[in-house]
């Protein structure tokens, strides 16, 4: 006889029962779930071959223009930029291919659990195309505004006229006339010296000139706005300025060497500092207040020995980070990512140091590498405007060093001898024009292009849109010519 079990689901016992196992297997389901979500949000995957769980990485793609399809590893992924793949960690290539274009290419190194972005693909037409936009009679020397939408060009060393570019509008930028006021320069039988464009403030808007006519050294701020805003700096504080600097965002504070000395000068007040740092050799400018320097130092209050000091000035406090002979020629950047601050020291070699908040305590601040020409010792150094990279060059050879990627690259730029130091065009591709090709290619030196002809010492401007790239070339006339490149076709 066989006796059979019955449940009764309809008792009060049982239905609880069935409640509990239910939220169980719902709450086990969702624990589960969240779990797997979790793991393939940190990238780990499931290897069938040998049954294992490996992390991997996320590479996130974007480029200009959008839309392009894209290869990793030789094999089509099922969409185009912007995208973004999960791939195991290790070496991997990443093509880019669009209609009219030359491919983009890029050999990276994913780490597990990392994110990689590589959102600066400029994808350039197989033909560019180089139009005239005006006619000027000369071109000696012109610089680009940080927001790429003003440019001072320069038609002759010794006139006090200037043409003033407003590419506001990419497609049809607008060329006036710009003329430093008489009563703010120094002539010499009626003549002026020689003037040089130094530097655009951080907001676009006044400019610094040099003008250097026999034993007269004057240091202008101009005003794109008005040129009879110009200020001649020399004269306001009667003082022997050989170097000057806007100091951030604010045009009437400027750091400036006076007589071996640092001071800082405001314009709005015709104030200058005391002494902020003595014995002063070079300095650099970050943001407000910061000014990382290189002095000449007494070792002891006879004078009778002298050292190298490198130090940063901010927050009215000289800091002092490293001591070097007096005889070392010492190059300095300094820049500020993700929270911290940068200090790069080249002492005369191939080597460059980098240090990591260099006015923290000892316990806080370290060397994190060191960056090494191919062959050459360094002849120039500069960050990104993003603070990023750090560029280091002399003629053709050039390294850079990734602060977010802790990687370096040394490579030798092909083409015409380059006797001036790069510079950027946006944060991550550099230009020059050396032998009169404007030539663009990424801080790692890969995906390498020429662009157009154009006259060498003037300055290349990429458009806010990304779309045409501006030069100075020479116009068919015999004078010069603005010129746009179309780098996106329509």
């Amino acid at each position: 006889m066989t006796t059979m079990f019955h449940l009764d689901f309809s008792s009060k016992r049982s239905k609880l029962a069935l409640r509990f196992f239910t939220y169980g297997v719902m709450t086990l389901a969702t624990i589960v779930l969240t779990a797997a979500a979790i793991f393939y949000a940190m990238g780990y995957r499931f290897n069938q071959s040998d049954l294992s769980f490996e992390q991997g990485g996320l590479l996130q793609m974007q480029s200009t223009p959008s839309g392009a399809k894209v290869y990793i590893d030789s094999t089509l992924q099922s969409a185009n930029t912007p995208m973004r793949a999960n791939l195991s960690a290790g070496t991997h290539t990443v093509e880019l291919q669009s209609n009219g274009y030359v491919a983009w290419q890029k050999t990276f190194y994913l780490a597990a659990g990392q994110v990689l972005w590589l959102d600066y693909g400029h994808l350039l037409p197989t033909t560019i195309n180089t139009s005239a936009i005006a006619t000027i009679e000369s071109a000696v020397n012109s610089l680009a505004s940080p927001d790429h939408k003003w440019s001072l060009v320069q038609i002759s060393a010794n006139q006090s006229s200037f043409k003033l570019v407003n590419y506001s509008s990419t497609a049809s930028p607008k060329v006036t006339d710009f003329t430093i006021p008489d009563d703010q320069l120094t002539k010499i039988d009626g003549a002026y010296g020689a003037f040089a464009i130094k530097e655009w403030d951080l907001n676009s808007r006044y400019i610094l000139v040099e003008h250097v006519n026999g034993e007269t050294h004057e240091l202008l701020r101009l005003d794109r706005e008005n040129a009879a805003n110009t200020v001649n700096i020399s004269r306001t504080f009667s003082l022997n300025i050989s170097e000057v600097h806007f100091a951030g965002s604010n045009a009437n504070k400027l750091y400036a060497k006076t007589d071996s000395v640092l001071r800082s000068l405001d314009i709005s007040s015709n104030s200058a500092s005391a002494v902020l740092v003595s014995g002063l050799e070079s300095f650099v400018v970050y943001d407000d207040d910061i000014v990382a320097f290189v002095a000449l130092h007494n070792v002891d209050d006879s004078g009778a020995t002298q050292q190298k000091v490198v130090g940063i000035y901010s927050n009215s406090k000289e800091t002092d980070v490293k001591i070097y002979p007096s005889d070392t020629a010492l190059k300095l950047a300094y820049t500020e990512y993700s929270h911290h601050a940068y200090l790069a020291i080249n002492s005369g070699g191939t080597g460059t140091t980098i240090l990591r908040d260099p006015t923290a305590t000892n316990q806080e601040s370290s060397e994190i590498a060191v960056l090494n020409m191919p062959n050459s010792p360094v002849g120039w150094m500069n960050f990104n405007s993003a603070g990023r990279i750090l560029a280091v060059g002399n003629g053709n050879e050039v390294a850079t060093y990734d602060l977010e990627l802790d990687s370096s690259a040394a490579w030798t730029i092909s083409g015409a001898q380059i006797t001036k130091p790069l510079r950027w065009l946006d944060d991550y591709y550099f230009w020059t024009d050396a032998g009169g090709m404007l030539k663009i290619f990424e801080y790692d030196g890969n995906n390498e292009r020429d662009i157009t002809s154009v006259i060498e010492v003037n300055s290349a401007n990429l458009s806010t849109d990304g779309k045409f790239l501006y030069s100075i070339g020479s116009s068919s006339s015999g004078g010069a010519q603005l010129q746009s490149s179309r780098l996106i076709t329509d």
